[in-house]
């Protein structure tokens, strides 16, 4: 452990030398407090050099959540979303500018190439590095744009930077990452420190970008080079699943053999607003608690000081599935035997209710609606009657984190009734904008590898082997039973839901989305290729709980509009580039429809 906490001290001191100042367009020159050679001199420096490449482009990966899930009803975001009503223009930026990202990749390449003092075994590995780097910075964008403008090269100040133009097709894109995926696994080592990637991170990266391309591009190749690229990884040996999936995520299991790569912070440089907990805690006190009589009062402190902007839905709860008392087969909790023998559902008297029910027992609802549920369930959400952060917490009517707690909506409270519990850390005293924090996000692992491979095994109609693949996070992560799907319209149904449940706030599930309606089929509800997918059309909901337990509501969520969900199948499925960006470059291409 010392010797990663004195490598980050190397690379923070280091990185703050190479301060690279950025183009609006292109990057074209770096502007250092020291030169490059200083930087190129020896192997501890240049790792310091790509260490801070890493945080700019390898935590974009993970860190994007509030935005791509606010698109889709798992995460639902108190401030609204254009991009959910359909309302993006050309105009809006999101994001084709990565030149600075993507000129750091060329110079560990190039540098290393040059170098005359790097031995080459050094020099195998930080190009294939900077490769790896550079593949992970375009296929962010390629997920965004399809087309994109390939810079292999460190550019100088004479080159007509400005009028280079995208690849000119989404094919074309994807062959260059896959050369660059190829050229990372072929020169990068099996083994690496906690934070830096391997060669099994370049094969992890590979089996999402061939699944992202065969969908994007039509060859059907690609899956082949999916399930490849994914038995490396398994028949290693090196990973094994961890049954402990809320660790996985929080300090107690921040190196859990599961994760292929993460990127660390310390202490020393990261506080609760530089992590997502700043923005799915709420903010609450005994004194809001008091206007409309909520309870229980809180403890001592509140320890619920943060800014809130990010609640999970009902809809993503509705997936993780309850285990049936009598049967013991895993089934949607309504209707699980225990569910039905206690409660009577209700029709719905208003048009934005979906679901409504009322106990004819003595048990309480929530006994019933969170009981025996997939294990993933008690280590992703907060829900009504549970501890956090030392307090019994209550999200019923009139509870200490109810929606309208306060008496109003939004107010950095959850609209929906629930909270992220997922990637929480236990922080001294609590989570506040200040309060210092170690803090990680999970990049690849061996769940979401496995679920890569269950994909492409999917669109090779190989079902009983996908099956056995998406059974390993269900039965591991989950303690559900076996999914024993046995054609292509079960075995879509539960590997979807596996996808959406295990890789829940890791940035999935909106472009798993995407590639699902470009496959259609099976995968998109019985649609064909290209056309709406219904899961980014659906309101999202919540749940209302009344205080005494005993009966229930499940309704839209109307606040700022977010239960208005469109999606234009004609021009969606990419993003536009940014018109300002092709002004100043009309070599630039543009997606359809935009």
């Amino acid at each position: 452990m010392r010797t990663i906490k004195i490598r980050l001290s190397v690379i923070a001191a280091l990185s703050g030398m190479m301060l690279l100042a950025g183009c609006d367009v292109l990057d074209t020159a770096p502007y250092d407090k020291f030169s490059e050679d200083l930087v190129w001199e020896s192997r501890a420096n240049a790792d310091a050099f790509v260490f801070g490449t890493y945080d700019a482009v390898v935590k974009a990966m993970c860190t994007d959540f509030g935005t791509e899930d606010a698109w889709t009803n798992n995460n639902i975001d108190t401030r609204g979303k254009n991009e959910t009503r359909e309302q993006i223009t050309r105009d809006d930026n999101f994001g084709f500018n990565k030149f600075s990202q993507i000129r750091r990749c060329n110079l560990i390449i190039q540098k290393a190439s040059e170098s005359t003092v790097l031995n080459e075994a050094d020099k195998r590995e930080l190009i294939a590095e900077g490769k790896f780097l550079r593949a992970m910075a375009y296929f962010w964008l390629a997920k965004r744009f399809g087309i994109v403008v390939w810079v292999d090269r460190v550019l100088t100040a004479d080159e007509e930077t400005y009028q280079l133009p995208t690849t000119p097709d989404v094919a074309a894109t994807y062959d260059h990452l896959l050369k660059d995926l190829q050229d990372a696994v072929d020169g990068m080592p099996e083994t690496a420190l906690p934070g830096r990637a391997s060669k099994y991170a370049a094969y992890a990266l590979m089996s999402e970008v061939c699944l992202q391309a065969a969908a994007y591009t039509g060859n059907a190749g690609l899956y082949q080079q999916a399930i490849d690229a994914a038995d490396k990884i398994i028949d290693s040996g090196r990973f094994t699943m961890d049954p402990d999936y809320e660790g996985m995520f929080s300090d107690k299991n921040r190196y859990s053999k599961e994760i292929i790569l993460a990127t660390y912070r310390l202490k020393s440089n990261t506080t609760c607003e530089g992590t997502e907990m700043q923005w799915t805690t709420p903010n609450a006190d005994n004194d809001k608690l008091a206007k409309t009589g909520a309870t229980p009062l809180f403890e001592g402190t509140s320890p619920f000081q943060g800014w809130l902007y990010h609640s999970p839905s009902q809809n993503l709860v509705d997936e993780y599935l309850v285990i049936d008392r009598l049967t013991g087969t895993a089934v949607r909790w309504d209707e699980s035997s225990q569910f039905k023998a206690n409660v009577t559902k209700t029709p719905p008297v208003t048009t934005e209710m979906v679901d409504a029910g009322a106990v004819s027992t003595d048990i309480r609802l929530n006994e019933l609606i969170y009981a025996d549920r997939d294990r993933r369930f008690y280590g992703t959400f907060i829900y009504d009657s549970c501890l956090w952060y030392g307090q019994t917490v209550t999200t019923c009517i009139r509870g200490n984190l109810y929606r309208r707690v306060g008496d109003e909506l939004a107010g950095h409270i959850g609209l929906t009734n629930y909270y992220w519990k997922k990637g929480d850390y236990a922080v001294t005293p609590y989570v506040f904008y200040n309060t210092p924090t170690e803090y990680h996000w999970v990049i690849f692992r061996l769940g979401r590898v496995y679920l890569n491979k269950a994909e492409a095994l999917l669109r090779q109609n190989r079902i009983s082997e996908a099956v056995e693949m998406l059974n390993q996070t269900r039965v591991v992560h989950g303690g559900l039973p076996p999914s024993e799907a046995g054609d292509p319209e079960e075995a879509w149904t539960d590997y979807k839901r596996e996808r959406r449940v295990d890789l829940a706030k890791e940035g999935d599930y909106y472009w798993s989305l995407l590639r699902w309606g470009k496959y259609g089929g099976p995968a998109n509800g019985g649609l064909s290729p290209g056309s709406r997918i219904p899961e980014l059309e659906a309101p999202p909901t919540h749940i209302d709980i009344t205080k005494d337990r005993k009966s229930y509501v499940i309704e839209e969520i109307t606040f700022n509009m977010n239960n208005v969900r469109n999606f234009d199948a004609t021009r969606r499925y990419l993003l536009p580039i940014q018109h300002s960006q092709r002004v100043r470059n009309p070599n630039l291409g543009q997606n359809p429809n935009w």
